[in-house]
């Protein structure tokens, strides 16, 4: 066992190194001193209790935060890897634009052409250059002090000026610079524990690179020899080096890298624009001769080409491994908070435990000693030597008539608490206060049992009755009043012949509180129905813009205090009960007319978002506080005003506007400002069908 504090057989063991500990016997002959062993009998319970929790909890605090910092350190480690693989990137797209900065330099210095081309890559490598010095990695620090770089400005200003510069001086210093700045592309060791998951990545990444790198040179003096068609033979004997140089990066990548990384190789090699570039420079350095398979833009087309390839496999080698990394660099940090979340919890749980338990026990024993003093029946002839003097001291002379009573009563009460009220419930005297408790509860409860049987059930059956009220009443209620209407209309209909506009005036506000009178019972009617889920739907396509063209004309009708406008009426078909659509739409409107008397305007819009209908009513009264809005649509729910009975309605209509629209698979809603009005919205779904 490591990288803890452990015990065995009496013997402490405490870790100094790995390998190293120190042991202290927990038997030391201190602890058996007569007055020290006194002494700890003797000191209260609850110093007793701090003592044995607060020792493990600064162990634990310290094991914590050790753990901790290792873990946040391990973090930082993954992140720094991180940070190296994009200065890889980095320095290999330094390298690159210098490769293609160097083939405009040498074309320049030996024929003065392309310098426009030359200018533009010359900004592209400042860029390059200018992203690596923003690295804060101390081993690059200076980089360019000791890579040749600083030697930049100086080689261009003489391309630039000279007429007669060298092009072997231009291109000795940008293979000089390029392979001095590769040698500083180094990621972490793949032997590292923290990249065994992308250390084959890593390795076949970086042997691309090598490989990348060296093809770059061999490629570029074999494009000097073409193009020049000097000193050929020369320059291949003079390049060999490098070429089995990167023979052994190519067999090493084969050796190393993973299956896929390696048969991904094998056929760019065979198949793709690097087979080529290959067999050409083998057969060059097999014959040590050039032949006229290429003229040298073409040899730097197809090795451009080919080289492209390669780097698409290393950077895509390169992309895997930073995932990876990203991958590993954010499950360490998930380790690391779960790690720092679980030990704040640990250390809280066990001090509140702690805590709680001194607290608890305090004062269950506080309890038990006035309980003991109160049903004890007489002293025992039990001694207890050095007790505290506190709670303890007085349990202790009462603790075993305790025992056998509360024993006793402990299993009566738990059998009265699951039902059983057939236990008998034996007091020991008329000072036995809880026992002649258990027994009055056990009474009281069995009591009371019953009596909620019988509420309950009472409770059930008037429910039933109520809602079934409510179904014939709303029934029944229809037939008389339908009879008012019509007698009404004939009465208003004889009134209008004889000219007494007196009576008709009362006729028309006589038929306007029927029709209010039967709206009401009919949303009693419809709450019933929804209640017991048997309102019927008859679904059919029709044109919500004609819908909502029809109840702007019937409702404008009824309001002269209003103006009724359309915003917005988009051509919709949906697929829904038209009559109770309308009867949401109309509700709607209705309330807005009732609830903002002076506004003077409202608004109404359909309008399409995605696959749904959005129809709206807007109003510019008082607006509803946020405290009512979500209790709007609850059933029998009034907004009042100053009184109960500033607004009539039974607050049903909301309520049911609201089952039948999520009844069609929509939703209503509502965005109120106070002082400044409401909107009401519901949404319908809309269809190509008609």
């Amino acid at each position: 066992m490591t990288g803890g504090i452990f015990c065995t057989f009496g013997i402490l063991f405490i870790p100094l190194e790995k390998g190293i500990f120190i042991s202290a016997s927990l038997t030391l002959p201190l602890f058996y001193n007569t007055k020290m062993n006194s002494f700890f009998r003797k000191l209260r319970l609850s110093m007793k209790l701090m003592l044995i929790g607060i020792i493990p909890v600064l162990f634990l605090i310290y094991l914590s935060n050790e753990l901790y910092k290792e873990k946040k350190q391990r973090v930082t480690l993954i992140a720094d890897y991180i940070d190296r693989i994009h200065q890889s990137g980095d320095i290999t797209n330094a390298i690159s634009e210098l490769e293609n900065e160097r083939k405009y330099s040498y074309e320049y210095a030996l024929k003065k052409n392309s310098y426009g081309k030359l200018t533009i890559q010359r900004t592209r490598t400042n860029a390059a250059v200018e992203m690596l010095a923003k690295s804060k990695d101390p081993s690059i620090t200076n980089f360019e002090q000791y890579t040749f770089l600083n030697k930049l400005s100086e080689i261009r200003t003489a391309l630039d000026t000279s007429l007669h510069f060298s092009s072997d001086a231009v291109m000795q210093y940008y293979t000089n610079t390029i392979f001095r700045l590769n040698t500083l592309n180094t990621v972490a060791s793949a032997s590292n524990i923290y990249l065994q998951p992308v250390s084959k990545d890593l390795i076949a990444q970086r042997k691309l690179f090598e490989m990348i790198t060296f093809l770059g040179i061999i490629r570029t003096n074999i494009y000097n020899a073409l193009y020049t068609r000097r000193h050929m033979t020369k320059t291949l004997l003079g390049t060999l080096g490098l070429y089995n140089v990167f023979k052994t990066y190519e067999t090493e990548f084969l050796l190393k890298a993973s299956p896929a990384s390696v048969k991904t190789y094998e056929d760019q090699k065979n198949n793709t624009e690097l087979k080529p570039t290959l067999d050409y420079i083998t057969k060059l350095f097999t014959s040590l001769n050039f032949d006229t398979t290429y003229t040298a833009n073409q040899w730097w087309s197809v090795s451009s080409q080919g080289r492209t390839v390669l780097k698409k496999q290393q950077l895509g080698l390169w992309q895997r491994a930073e995932s990876g990394m990203k991958e590993i660099y954010q499950q360490e940090r998930k380790s690391r908070n779960r790690t720092l979340i679980f030990l704040i919890v640990a250390i809280i749980l066990v001090t509140s435990f702690v805590a709680y338990t001194i607290r608890i026990i305090s004062e269950m024993l506080r309890e038990l000693k006035v309980a003991a003093e109160k049903i004890s029946v007489g002293g025992t002839g039990l001694q207890f030597n050095d007790m505290p003097n506190d709670v303890m001291g007085s349990v202790a002379q009462s603790i075993l008539e305790i025992d056998r009573n509360n024993i006793e009563l402990a299993h009566a009460a738990s059998a009265i608490g699951k039902g059983d009220f057939n236990t008998q419930v034996k007091p020991r005297g008329s000072e036995d206060v809880l026992g002649n408790s258990i027994a009055k509860m056990k009474e009281d409860l069995h009591k009371l049992t019953l009596e909620k049987d019988k509420v309950q059930h009472e409770t059930l059956e008037l429910m039933n009755r109520k809602d079934d009220f409510l179904s014939i009443a709303s029934h029944e209620l229809k037939t008389p009043i339908t009879s008012l209407k019509a007698y009404t209309h004939l009465l208003y209909m004889d009134v209008n012949e004889e000219g007494d506009t007196k009576r008709e005036m009362m006729l028309s506000k006589m038929d306007a509180q029927i029709d209010k009178l039967t709206a009401l019972i009919t949303d009693l009617l419809d709450t019933s129905k929804l209640q017991n889920g048997k309102l019927v739907y008859s679904k059919h396509v029709f044109q919500l813009q004609d819908l909502v063209t029809e109840i702007v004309v019937e409702m404008q009708a009824s309001t002269s205090t209003h103006q009724i406008i359309i915003k917005k009426n988009t051509p919709l078909h949906v697929y829904a009960d038209r009559a109770r659509i309308s009867q949401v739409l109309s509700n709607l409107v209705s309330n807005a007319i009732k609830y903002c008397p002076d506004c003077g305007r409202l608004l109404i819009s359909v309008e399409k978002d995605g696959e749904e209908a959005i129809c709206s009513v807007q109003d510019f009264g008082n607006g509803i506080i946020p405290g009512q809005q979500d209790k709007i649509f609850e059933r029998f729910y009034r907004i009042s005003g100053n009184n109960l009975h500033t607004y009539p309605g039974l607050g049903l209509g909301l309520y049911i506007s609201k089952e039948i629209v999520e009844k069609h698979h929509g939703k209503i809603w509502i965005e109120s400002v106070t002082g400044k009005g409401s909107t009401f919205y519901f949404s319908l779904p809309v269809t190509d069908t008609w």
